[in-house]
């Protein structure tokens, strides 16, 4: 399960624009399924024809039961339960997982300079990520072509790496975005940026 919230973590917006897909398939579905029952209540409501005749009245039909508040009380209910998987499954797993769960290991801290691509929905840029994990203070610096960037956060030994997890921060002490990375001694993966617009790190020393 750990995993699951890494992945989680490091694209939460890929999932947000999954969820308002999904949001979006499931309403359509019910809006089409209102329509079709409220053409057959239409069609159970309508006047009986006059008796013929030699021909035995017709007998009435009870009227189709209204189930529209039934149906979108399920979506609401599936949203609900979406929305809590991917916003309190990733922080309970959190506090037992991304490293906690895995024994730390002497090699776990590292440092060096990792130089790669980063890729957004915007474009690619060329980012270099400096790591200096083994000194006091530690140290993580994203040079990109828009300036350069100090991480403020955690960093968390894992059973294959470190994982990073803070604030970007600026020369002049603003936030500018977050990074989520994982590092190993040979490479960086994770996202980097400002909102939805965020960088997917491919970096190797």
């Amino acid at each position: 399960m750990t995993d699951v919230a890494r992945f989680v973590q490091d694209h939460p917006y890929q999932l947000l624009y999954a969820l308002i897909g999904l949001g979006v398939l499931l309403v359509i579905n019910e809006i089409r399924h209102a329509a079709e029952k409220a053409a057959i209540r239409r069609a159970f409501l309508r006047p009986a024809a006059p008796a013929v005749a030699g021909l035995p009245a017709a007998v009435p039909v009870a009227a189709a039961p209204n189930r529209s508040a039934g149906t979108w009380g399920g979506v609401l209910l599936t949203g609900l339960l979406i929305g809590g998987g991917l916003y309190v499954l990733p922080s309970l797993l959190g506090q037992n997982g991304q490293g906690a769960a895995a024994a730390p290991v002497a090699s776990a801290l590292t440092n060096g300079t990792f130089r790669g691509a980063g890729t957004s929905p915007v474009g690619s840029a060329d980012l270099t990520l400096e790591v200096d994990l083994l000194g006091s203070p530690r140290r993580v610096v994203l040079v990109t072509s828009l300036g350069t960037f100090w991480m403020r956060g955690e960093v968390v030994p894992e059973s294959t790496g470190t994982y990073l997890s803070g604030d970007l921060i600026d020369a002049n002490g603003a936030a500018w975005g977050t990074m989520k990375a994982h590092v190993t001694p040979t490479r960086v993966t994770g996202t980097a940026g400002a909102g939805p617009l965020q960088w997917q790190l491919d970096l190797r020393r």
